[in-house]
């Protein structure tokens, strides 16, 4: 299992989410601690939080990664794999290699030890 804090530059080093990474099952998972306001939070996580759900499900959480990674049916998606010396198409290793960054947000994910 692979943890990572989700962080928003605007709010500088807070850890706003925690995502989870089962890479055997290849399953994400979020979690929102009780001190995170939605204003602080990307917009699927911000939903979540205002309907004071703290522990986002694995398809939503899914859709939160996908959201942030570059697309597998992307028209230039060699050329981005190449970028990133990848050889196929990986949206964790897309997600790690980029911190989980997009261009909707000042958010991005800083691997934890355990």
């Amino acid at each position: 299992m692979r943890k990572f804090a989700i962080r928003n530059e605007r709010f500088g080093e807070k850890d706003i989410a925690f995502l989870s990474y089962d890479e055997t099952k290849k399953e994400y998972k979020i979690e929102v601690p009780e001190t995170t306001k939605s204003g602080e939070a990307p917009l699927i996580i911000a939903d979540f939080i205002q309907k004071n759900q703290r522990k986002i499900s694995k398809e939503w959480s899914l859709r939160w990664v996908r959201a942030r990674v570059t697309p597998p049916e992307r028209q230039n998606l060699g050329q981005i794999l190449k970028a990133n010396n990848m050889t196929e198409y990986d949206e964790f290793k897309l997600l790690v290699k980029n911190q989980g960054r997009s261009c909707q947000d000042e958010c991005y994910i800083v691997e934890m030890e355990e």
